[in-house]
């Protein structure tokens, strides 16, 4: 990745961001050939455009022959980020990202950025190499303890190795020479390579001369020729360069100390303890992962035992109907990149504390950016080698036990006066408690439930269902439309309504009423009635063999109930559970039956692993068969001769059947109650997509009103990621899909509603509401009259935040419910008078 840090001196939107992107696209494409044949040549050919569907990219190979791909496209990147790359060790599928604000002159230099970086990956990747846990190159004394090129670092070579070649290019202006000049002793300053203390600080200066020396050591094999010369004349002291570069340099320094002072400490992160430490500051090992682990996850039952208590002794002290005042997250998972420690935090433990499957589809190399966030997937995995949940768990954990938190669940609802109130389930058993909502809540409760197959995808469930027949009723007014809908209404909610409804609706005077309507909604409710028939008829005959693929995601089913199972879908979630049936199971086998496997999958750490090891199409043992290019409808139920049960999708029989055929868009069941009460009563329900300010996606905002009472919730997470139809327009989800698909390229293996891009978002949002929160405190303390209304700012400041100000990579983890000081990097002694040099440990 490369920030706007890295391009020193130069403007970063220098076009004020006219250009239309295709623009910058058309010319990145046209770039990219060049500087692979100037700068890595030994390394890369390229064989061209080629074009697959919607993909366009370039084949190349590397100095062994290997074929490989790189995608070019441009996107709204994060806030100080001109371009950055997913590398996808696994499939050997790239995709590189330019900033839609890139200065045209600044391509070239980050794509020479971007491939060093890319090819970084790829090599130690193949030595099973995990990267240098600190950058490098960076300015001051401070080294790391092992002083090593990280992956960042190579990425700066290629900009140093850009420039100078830029330098002694002929084809160039005597004014384009002194930029690239300029722009490279610029640099040099910003990583490190040159000395930055005053000549007359004698002390400091021996220091950073002496770690300047041991940073150019280390990188200059990687420099081209042209750029070690250069090198050697500008990584001086500003006191012996000439005046000209001189000036470059102390005009840099005084933009960069003017942009340091001009940023707020308001919006800035604090500092917390991160997982992953002993309490000496030191990493844990792998081995140590499954007791950390355990740690944290005591830690937090701990933290949500003394919460409960302090919610419920609070309450007993307020009046009748008054109750404790927090602000609230309902749900977490990764999501928790981004949890406040002021914020009273409502999560169950779910999806990756519950799910049997042994890792994430991708590796740690699939997510590396997670280490924006502050969680390592290196510390516990090698780059090809799929993160454990025993990872996430630990991260997961440590992150929510920062602050008060409740294991279990929440739903909002309106009280008395108007307030918004959180009524909390915990999962313990105990009897729930009530929360008095402060500001505006956040949701972060996940992806909505599967789909049972068969239903209408305009109107998946039940309750829908009915709601639509009743208004066709209500519209047509005559009194036996008018009993069906009172007869619908008055059914009983659970297991049996479908069938029941379907029965009131076969009535002859009901199927009247329901006339000759053309309405396509009332034809999908009676298909959704018929469809949930069928799989609660299926699920009563086949006892814990029917069920939907979040059972067996979340563990709710027993493995060995059947030999013979049939899943219905092939996607990303009918491949988990295989995989988890398969393994729980050594007798099982398996037939996934859909449509085909989308391309992402092609691109995970799991699915071609999975299908080599099982599938007999790619020599597998034979346990796994695909039959693509199906589309289902309901579950079947077939007799056999001897009594029993099967289960039949479309043409293949299974004594089990598993429904993974995807889910369909809506609100978090959180705010379900809101739903309803703004509903019923002829208010609305609107949604509104929230971004930050370098247009990165947060989730989505709702609010309920009716008539002046308004209530205000925030969705982030996965849940933001599928935008209930009811609520948001066409053009939001056309717009949000192609966020989607920018912010997890199908390259990268990842999805937008992923592990990675979830924990970046809970990031970015934390930061964007830090941000919000200091520019309201300046607001309304200027005047000497505090600010009031809204999220409160008192504690919104401490927000925790994942954007990188700098170039610098966080630290990794922090044991649980360790404070360890802060590390500082360890400077290697300089040489004292009449010893030699050289790097630390010759």
């Amino acid at each position: 990745m490369i920030t706007a840090t890295d391009v020193a001196g130069t403007a970063f939107r220098a076009d004020g961001g006219t250009r239309a992107p295709e623009d910058v696209l058309a010319q990145a494409e046209a770039t990219l050939p060049m500087v692979l044949q100037g700068l890595y040549g030994d390394r890369l050919r390229s064989h061209g455009i080629s074009e697959e569907g919607d993909r366009r990219f370039f084949s190349l190979s590397d100095e062994h022959g290997r074929a490989m791909t790189v995608r070019l496209e441009t996107a709204a990147l994060p806030a100080r980020t001109v371009a950055r790359s997913f590398v996808n060790t696994g499939s050997d599928n790239h995709v590189v990202q330019i900033s839609d604000r890139i200065a045209p002159e600044q391509i070239g230099r980050a794509l020479s950025h971007e491939v060093n970086e890319l090819l970084s990956v790829r090599e130690r990747a193949a030595r099973a190499e995990a990267p240098a846990a600190q950058d490098l190159l960076t300015r001051g004394a401070a080294l790391p303890a092992e002083p090593k090129l990280s992956d960042e670092d190579l990425g700066r070579v290629g900009e140093l190795n850009y420039l100078a070649a830029r330098m002694n290019d002929g084809a160039l202006s005597a004014e384009q020479h002194a930029q690239a000049r300029s722009d490279l002793s610029e640099l040099i300053d910003h990583t490190g390579l040159r000395p930055a203390s005053p000549a007359g600080d004698v002390a400091t200066s021996r220091i950073e001369t002496y770690a300047a020396r041991v940073r150019i050591e280390v990188v200059e094999p990687h420099l081209t020729q042209d750029a070690v010369r250069t090198l050697g004349e500008l990584a001086r002291p500003v006191e012996q360069l000439n005046p000209a570069d001189a000036r470059v340099v102390l005009e840099h320094r005084t933009r960069v100390d003017l942009a340091r002072a001009e940023q707020s400490p308001l919006g800035a992160a604090p500092s917390f303890a991160l997982p992953g430490l002993r309490p000496d500051g030191t990493a844990l090992g792998r081995e140590e992962l499954g007791a950390a682990r355990d740690a944290a996850a005591g830690q937090r039952t701990e933290v949500g035992r003394q919460t409960l208590d302090q919610l419920r002794a609070e309450a007993a002290s307020l009046p009748e109907g008054r109750y404790p005042q927090r602000q609230v997250m309902i749900g977490g998972g990764a999501s928790l990149a981004g949890r406040d420690p002021d914020v009273l935090l409502v999560d169950s433990r779910g999806r990756w504390h519950v799910d049997p499957i042994k890792g994430i589809v991708q590796s740690a190399d699939q997510v590396r950016h997670l280490r924006e966030a502050g969680w390592d997937p290196y510390q516990f995995s090698a780059p090809k080698e799929r993160v454990s949940l025993a990872a996430l768990q630990l991260w997961e954990d440590t992150a929510a036990a920062r602050g008060p938190l409740v294991d279990g669940r929440a739903a909002l609802a309106t009280g008395e006066d108007g307030r918004l109130i959180a009524e909390i389930t915990p999962m313990d058993g105990s009897a729930p408690v009530k929360v008095e909502v402060v500001g505006t809540p956040l949701l972060a409760t996940g992806v909505p439930p599967e789909v049972v197959p068969g239903v209408d995808r305009q109107v998946p469930t039940v309750a829908e269902a009915t709601e639509v027949l009743n208004r066709h009723f209500t519209a047509q007014g005559t009194p036996e439309a008018l009993d069906a809908r009172d007869r619908l209404t008055a059914l009983p909610a659970g297991e049996g309504r479908a069938a029941a409804a379907l029965d009131v609706l076969a009535e002859p005077q009901v199927t009247e009423a329901l006339g000759t309507t053309t309405d396509p909604a009332v034809a999908g409710a009676r298909t959704t009635l018929q469809a949930t028939a069928q799989w609660e008829q299926a699920s009563a005959a086949a006892p814990g063999r029917v069920l939907l693929g979040d059972a067996v995601g979340d563990g709710e089913y027993d493995p060995t109930v059947a030999d013979d199972w049939v899943i219905a879908g092939i996607g990303g979630g009918a491949i988990a559970n295989a995989e988890i049936i398969l393994e729980g199971n050594p007798d099982a086998r398996v037939t996934m039956v859909g449509t085909a496997a989308p391309w992402v999958l092609h691109n995970d750490s799991q699915y071609l692993a999975m299908r080599r090891e099982y599938d007999a199409e790619l020599g597998g043992n034979g346990r796994l068969v695909t039959v693509p290019n199906q589309r289902l409808g309901a579950v079947e139920t077939v007799n056999t001769p001897e009594g029993g049960v099967r289960l039949k999708a479309l043409h293949v029989e299974g004594d089990a059947y598993v429904a993974c055929l995807g889910r369909v868009a809506r609100l978090p069941q959180a705010a379900d109650t809101l739903d309803r009460w703004a509903r019923q009563q002829g208010g609305e329900v609107r949604g509104e997509l929230l971004f930050d300010k370098s247009e990165q996606y947060l989730g989505y905002r709702l609010h309920f009103q009716v008539e002046a009472e308004k209530h205000t919730v925030d969705v982030t997470g996965a849940a933001s990621r599928m935008l209930p139809g009811n609520v948001f327009s066409r053009d939001d989800m056309a717009r949000l899909a192609v966020i989607d698909r920018k912010t997890a390229p199908a390259e990268s293996g990842n999805v937008a509603a992923g592990f990675m891009a979830t924990a970046l978002q809970g990031s970015h949002l934390a930061k964007h509401r830090a941000e919000e929160a200091g520019s309201v405190r300046s607001a309304g303390t200027a005047g000497g009259t505090p600010v009031t209304g809204g999220n409160p700012v008192a504690s919104a400041a401490r927000l925790q935040s994942s954007g990188r100000a700098s170039t610098v990579k966080p630290p990794t983890g922090q044991a649980p419910g360790v404070t360890a000081p802060a590390q500082q990097p360890r400077v290697p002694r300089p040489p004292q008078p009449g010893q030699g040099g050289g790097s630390p440990g010759r």
